[in-house]
């Protein structure tokens, strides 16, 4: 029985070490992945009687391969890996396709950008050997490679075993006002064969930069993320309003409130009141609306909720967000873009101090 349970063991063994013998380039069972290779091509088409043809060239043919074809890479030899594409899917953001290291355009803050740059690297515990603020610049020190160009110093507990490499973030002023162009490149990489050799100078592709500029960007986005949802808190929770007058006299609402908070909260108060966003200016921070009162009928006292019945007329209203001293100013101007009234203003506050403050 033992002989039995040998034997059986052995011809296991042998089947599973011969998996080599049967599969492969060399087995019996051979892999045709790289057949194409060989491929010749086959002799010409013949037309079978009776069917004739008047011309006789054979429009399968397949051109010729040029000098450069020729010293290409096939077969298993072939690079197949996709091109790097860098991650600039943002509204804010454009890949600079000039640039010959990977570049994207960012219209952001530059404080901003050089915080996420910086925080970045200290998050993944990179050491630098140049941080500087006023050049906008960082250079680290030697970071660990995978092969495949991933960067491993993620937590910084990689050691630079036979592949390392050194890296730069710079952020430049961009094309257009309010832009900043931030560069990542990798400028210096080095291979060795063992722990023991010594290190070597290796090339460097544009791909194995791109590696290190998608690792920024997803990091970008991320805090991005962030600070959105923190700002959508802030518009949500709304601010405080106070009667007083505009840079230019008119009667206006006052608010300590960040001109964005203000800008982002006007479409969802004026739209309770009853107000029909029909375009905006950013650049003059004035919203265009219409206002006309609702209908009162019978329909209407079968619903719980009741309409804002405001002291105003039908028509066209403008909506600007201006600058008062240090505090923001909301000015409600006629069609023809002239203030409306204290008076009327002063029948428009309670409505508008509260939904101003509410959260919505």
């Amino acid at each position: 029985m033992r002989l039995m349970k040998l034997s059986f063991l052995v011809m296991l063994a042998f089947v599973l070490s011969s998996c080599g013998y049967i599969y492969g380039e060399d087995g019996l069972i051979k892999n045709k992945r790289n057949d194409y290779v060989n491929a010749r091509q086959s002799k010409a088409l013949e037309i079978p009687p009776p069917l004739s043809h008047k011309n006789n060239a054979d429009y399968t043919l397949v051109p010729s391969i040029g000098e450069q074809g020729k010293k290409g890479l096939i077969g298993k030899y072939l690079e197949q890996a996709a091109p790097t594409q860098l991650l600039a899917v943002l509204e804010n953001t454009r890949v600079d396709r000039k640039s010959t290291a990977p570049a994207v355009l960012i219209i952001d803050d530059l404080e901003f950008i050089w915080q996420t740059a910086t925080q970045f690297i200290e998050q993944h515990n990179v050491s630098t050997a140049i941080q500087d603020r006023q050049n906008r610049t960082i250079i680290s020190h030697w970071l660990a490679i995978e092969e495949g160009g991933i960067w491993l110093g993620l937590d910084g507990s990689e050691e630079p075993d036979l592949i390392r490499a050194k890296y730069k973030i710079l952020i430049e002023d961009g094309e257009i006002k309010g832009e900043q162009k931030l560069i990542v490149e990798r400028i210096e990489s080095q291979i060795r064969a063992d722990d023991d050799e010594p290190w070597l100078d290796n090339p460097i592709s544009w791909q194995e930069s791109a590696d290190m500029m998608n690792l920024l960007l997803s990091y970008y986005d991320a805090r991005l993320r962030i600070q959105e949802a923190k700002h959508q808190q802030q518009v949500m929770a709304g601010f405080k309003v106070d009667l007083g007058q505009d840079s230019d006299g008119n009667a206006a609402l006052l608010t300590a409130a960040k001109e964005t908070l203000v800008w982002e909260k006007i479409p969802k108060v004026m739209r309770e009141l009853g107000f029909i966003i029909v375009d905006k200016d950013t650049r003059q921070k004035t919203y265009f609306m219409e206002y006309h009162k609702p209908e009162q009928g019978f329909f209407a006292s079968l619903f719980d909720g009741q309409d804002i019945l405001l002291p105003l007329e039908d028509g066209s209203f403008q909506m600007t967000v201006g600058e008062s001293g240090q505090r923001r100013s909301i000015t409600i101007k006629n069609g023809q873009g002239s203030g409306i009234e204290s008076g009327l203003l002063v029948k428009l506050y309670p409505d508008l101090s509260r939904l101003f403050g509410d959260r919505r």
